[in-house]
């Protein structure tokens, strides 16, 4: 047992937790905890998650990681630079292994859905476009027309007042509509337990999700389904391979992210930039979709 680890054991103990307790509250693997008591590092997943999963570790147990790195630089594993490449197995050591041909799926899978998207946005502005056209020839038309024609037809073109048609009324209500249930998007943060933060979406029908490298360093995420326990997505994102990860969960009631380099990752959900709550490395955040 390297001394970091004993005294990362101690601190677990003095608290009362047992390594099933901690592989609850950290999300870690009860043999990564093991090994990192030992001070087995070849049982972990590699340098920079080894880092991270000891950070946690600390965190959960009431230890400043700085602290401990200072004092036990020759326990702690080095960052060396590496060629990234994307995991087929997340690092938690979770079986649910992903192989290259459905992540292929998930891809063309999300680039037909930007590719709708984008095509419905070309529809609204052309709709858009006509809308505005007939409205300034049918008020050019009615200029033209005799006094009683010209009462008649301000009428049916009024946009305010008692007296607007049916038909601009029904209009002005869509586009009220329309712009109310953009501005009442919101992402509310409910409550944040150690690691773990839980938020809630509401005031819109879409929930698009974006994860993208903003460093050097590879970003690794996982999303999945917290009702049903089903993976969505997972990846790592970075500057020198895949940069972003985009899916929908507009059908997810509840969606857990986690994340193993937040320093590192941009998240993005219906386009807004999320901040995260605080500069922990690994953290996982609950989302329910409140449509």
């Amino acid at each position: 047992m390297s001394e970091l680890g004993q005294v990362l054991k101690e601190a677990r103990e003095q608290k009362n937790l047992s390594l099933d307790d901690l592989q609850e509250e950290t999300k870690i693997q009860r043999r990564y905890l093991k090994a990192i008591e030992d001070g087995d590092y070849s049982q972990l997943p590699g340098d920079f998650y080894t880092r991270a999963f000891i950070k946690s570790y600390a965190e959960a147990v009431g230890l400043d990681f700085k602290s401990l790195v200072e004092e036990y630089p020759g326990d702690m594993p080095k960052l060396e630079h590496q060629r990234v490449e994307t995991r087929v197995t997340p690092p938690d050591g979770s079986e649910n292994e992903r192989s290259p041909k459905k992540l292929h799926t998930n891809a063309v899978r999300s680039k037909n859905w930007s590719s709708f998207v984008n095509k419905a946005i070309v529809i609204v502005f052309v709709l858009i476009a006509l809308m505005i056209v007939y409205i300034l020839v049918t008020h050019i038309a009615g200029g033209g027309s005799n006094p009683s024609t010209d009462e008649s037809s301000s009428n049916s073109v009024q946009y305010k007042g008692d007296s607007a048609s049916p038909d601009s009324s029904s209009s002005s209500d869509s586009a009220s509509s329309s712009s109310d249930s953009s501005s009442e998007q919101k992402l509310k943060k409910d409550k944040e337990e150690g690691t773990t933060t839980t938020y809630t979406l509401s005031g819109t029908d879409q929930f698009d999700v974006t994860v993208t490298a903003k460093s050097n360093s590879p970003a690794w995420f996982e999303a999945v389904d917290n009702t049903t326990n089903k993976q969505i997505a997972q990846g790592t994102a970075a500057r020198t391979g895949k940069k972003s990860y985009h899916f929908d969960a507009s059908d997810v009631q509840t969606l857990r992210l986690k994340f193993g380099n937040v320093p590192g990752t941009e998240l993005k959900i219906n386009g807004k930039n999320v901040n995260f709550s605080n500069s922990g490395t690994v953290q996982t955040l609950l989302i329910n979709f409140s449509k």
